[in-house]
């Protein structure tokens, strides 16, 4: 269930408002962040204050809410058929998810929706090998991207989804040093955390793919920066992990493939057979030509 804050953020993006001018004498920019995150909570008399600022009253503030809650179910609904029929090269399936996501945009509206529809439609062309007429969804994701001051975990799990259209210089665009400097902050909830580590591991991955890692070290130092939670052991995994790819593209290849082995044993031996499957597949992407 998405939160109040979670929830205000999507109407503040829709009204293109600002967020000093929404929180301004209620809460400091780093508080209205872990507030539009889901992260925290906030009293009734805040919130009220909040409401009026929308132009809402409160009655269509509780409406919005339920809507949301509902339509973010059928996101998550098509979210992840989308993600299994593209792993699986389903293209049909894929074909009847995009025209799907395609009506419910048009009837709502919603911008997770619409950027759903851009990823289903970059997906289907990836698919039917036009990988060349990316530029139009690609510009799009970019603006929205670029225009999200703060991102939040829905962020960084769609520019992941999406890595696959971005060529090096998107990738540097998108993870400029504010971007950079805001993915090391400290204030991590456990999900947050991980999503920003494999959105930087699959990054380091994808330039290692393309012969560009040598000279995109940053992304390695920001990695090993993302604040993660004592037990979370998902983010240790993967960020061992690009430290034994990290070791190899240095040509040390018995330290790094000695370092990749014992990450894969570890997730074995803890029984994170899914994580041992991401990083087995990562290496195997690495490796082909």
């Amino acid at each position: 269930m998405m939160s109040s804050g979670e929830i205000v953020r999507q109407i503040r993006l829709t009204k293109g408002l600002k967020t000093k001018n929404l929180y301004r004498g209620l809460m400091a920019q780093p508080t209205s962040s872990q507030y539009e995150r889901g992260k925290k909570e906030i009293k009734i008399s805040k919130l009220l204050i909040i409401i009026a600022r929308l132009n809402l009253d409160l009655e269509e503030f509780v409406y919005l809410f339920e809507r949301e809650n509902d339509e973010f179910a059928l996101y998550e609904k098509y979210h992840q058929r989308l993600l299994k029929a593209f792993k699986n090269k389903a293209l049909m399936e894929v074909c009847l998810i995009h025209q799907n996501i395609s009506n419910l945009t048009e009837s709502n509206r919603l911008s997770r929706f619409n950027n759903l529809g851009l990823l289903a439609s970059c997906m289907l062309k990836k698919l039917e090998a036009k990988s060349e007429s990316f530029a139009a969804e690609k510009e799009l994701i970019i603006a929205y991207l670029m225009g999200v001051k703060v991102w939040s975990k829905y962020e960084y799990q769609f520019f992941d989804e999406a890595l696959f259209i971005f060529n090096e210089n998107d990738i540097c665009q998108l993870i400029n040093a504010s971007r950079s400097e805001e993915i090391c902050d400290s204030q991590n909830f456990t999900l947050l955390g991980q999503v920003k580590v494999k959105l930087l591991a699959d990054i380091i991955i994808k330039l290692i793919r393309l012969d560009s890692y040598s000279k995109n070290k940053r992304f390695f130092s920001i990695l090993n920066n993302v604040k993660s939670q004592q037990e979370d052991l998902y983010s240790k995994c993967y960020k061992s992990f690009i430290t034994g790819l990290d070791l190899i593209a240095a040509k040390q290849f018995v330290e790094g493939t000695k370092l990749i082995s014992t990450t894969l044993s570890f997730c074995q031996d803890l029984g994170l057979f899914a994580l041992e499957q991401e990083l087995t597949l990562s290496l195997k992407y690495c490796l082909v030509n």
